[in-house]
C-alpha cells in the first residue's frame, strides 16, 4: 500500500508558506525551483542569509552563510574535461548540504535543466540578494575561464576576491582584469606570500587588500607597504618589526601611501612591543584614553576609535595609532587617518 504524498499545491497560499518554514533551507532551495509559483512563494518568505559566494576549485559551488548554513555543488557530466581554462559547464547532478547540531543533511538532485548561472540567479531571487561576496578562488589557475564565469555571475556584483590555498599569480592577475569593479582582494595563498613578485598589484586603486593569514603568512617588506596603494590596508606577518612600522609612520607624514584611509598590522608570535620604537623620531600627541572619535569606513560602517596617538601629516592631515590587545600570541596595530 502506497504513503499518500502531501498536497501541498492544493494548500491555500498562506497555509503552504506555514508548512514551507517547517522545511529545511535546502528543501526549500529545492522547492523554489519547482515553478515559477513556488519561486514567488519562496521569495515572499523574506528568508534571511547573510552571504553568498561562488568558489571555484574543481568543480562550481554556492556557499550560503547565515541562520542555515548550506553549500550547493554543482557536479559536472562530461563537460568538466579538456584543455584549461574550460567554459563553465551544465551541472549533471546537484548535491546540497548542511550542518546542524552534529549531523551532516544532504540531498541529491538529478539536475532540471537549469544552468549554473540560473542556478545562482535563482539564489539571488529567493533571498533577495543582489551580491556575491567572495568570488573564491583555491587552484594555481583557475580552471574555468573568466569570461565564462563573467557571464555565468550576470548581474551581480562581486564584493571581494578570496585568494586562497595553492593560488597563484596569473590567476589573480586574470581575475582582477575580468572583474575591474571589484576592489577587495585577500590573499590567503601560500603562493602569494611573497608580495615583491606582484608589485603591479599592489599598486593599484582597490578599496582593501589583506594579505597574510595564520596558515600562509605575508612576507612583505617595507618597501613594499609603501607601495600599496588600497584606501585598507592588512598584513598578517610574522617578521613585521616595531622599527618596519616605526618607518611606515615615518614615510606617511611625509606623504607615502596617499589613498591609505587605515592599515592594520596582526603580528604572530608576538604579544608585546616597544613603544619607544615605534615612536622613534616621531612627534606624536597621546589622546586622552576616554576621548571616543567616530571613523568612517570605505563600506560606510562607523567604528569607534578610543584613546590613541595621533601623528600630523606634512598636509595637515591626522593618523592615529592604537594597540590592539595581544591575543593568542597576535599583536594588532591599527593606523586610522581622518579625512
Amino acid at each position: 500500500m502506497s504513503t499518500p504524498s502531501f498536497p501541498i499545491f492544493r494548500l491555500p497560499t498562506e497555509a503552504t508558506k506555514f508548512v514551507i518554514q517547517c522545511m529545511e533551507y535546502i528543501d526549500i532551495v529545492g522547492f523554489s525551483i519547482v515553478s515559477s509559483k513556488t519561486k514567488e512563494i519562496v521569495k515572499s518568505l523574506n528568508l534571511e542569509i547573510t552571504r553568498l559566494n561562488l568558489s571555484t576549485e574543481e568543480i562550481l559551488s554556492i556557499e550560503v552563510e547565515g541562520p542555515s548554513p548550506m553549500l550547493w555543488c554543482f557536479l559536472p557530466g562530461g563537460e568538466n574535461a579538456g584543455p584549461e581554462p574550460i567554459p563553465v559547464y551544465m551541472p549533471a547532478r546537484v548535491v546540497a548540504m548542511h550542518d546542524d547540531d552534529n549531523r551532516r543533511i544532504m540531498a541529491q538532485y538529478k539536475n532540471p535543466g537549469l544552468s549554473i548561472q540560473e542556478w545562482l540567479a535563482n539564489f539571488l531571487y529567493i533571498f533577495s540578494w543582489t551580491e556575491i561576496w567572495y568570488l573564491k578562488f583555491a587552484r594555481e589557475t583557475s580552471k574555468f575561464d573568466m569570461s565564462s564565469l563573467m557571464e555565468t555571475i550576470g548581474t551581480a556584483t562581486v564584493n571581494a576576491f578570496y585568494f586562497y590555498d595553492e593560488c597563484g599569480i596569473e590567476c589573480v592577475r586574470m581575475a582582477l582584469r575580468q572583474f575591474p569593479d571589484t576592489k577587495i582582494v585577500f590573499a590567503y595563498s601560500r603562493n602569494l606570500d611573497d608580495p615583491s613578485r606582484y608589485k603591479d598589484i599592489l599598486i593599484q586603486n582597490l578599496d582593501g587588500l589583506i594579505l597574510g593569514c595564520r596558515s600562509a603568512l605575508t612576507r612583505i617588506g617595507h618597501d613594499d607597504i609603501l607601495i600599496i596603494n588600497s584606501k585598507e590596508i592588512v598584513v598578517g606577518s610574522g617578521i613585521i618589526t616595531d622599527k618596519i612600522i616605526n618607518r611606515f609612520l615615518k614615510h606617511w607624514k611625509e606623504g607615502s601611501n596617499p589613498r591609505m584611509e587605515r592599515a592594520i598590522f596582526l603580528i604572530l608570535d608576538r604579544q608585546h612591543h616597544d613603544r619607544n620604537a615605534i615612536f622613534k623620531g616621531l612627534n606624536f600627541h597621546e589622546a586622552p584614553f576616554d576621548q571616543t572619535r567616530h571613523f568612517t569606513h570605505f563600506s560606510g560602517e562607523i567604528l569607534e576609535v578610543v584613546g590613541g596617538y595621533d601623528i600630523r601629516r606634512v598636509d595637515g592631515s591626522v593618523g592615529t595609532v592604537i594597540f590592539e590587545q595581544g591575543n593568542n600570541d597576535v599583536f594588532g596595530l591599527t593606523f586610522y587617518v581622518w579625512g
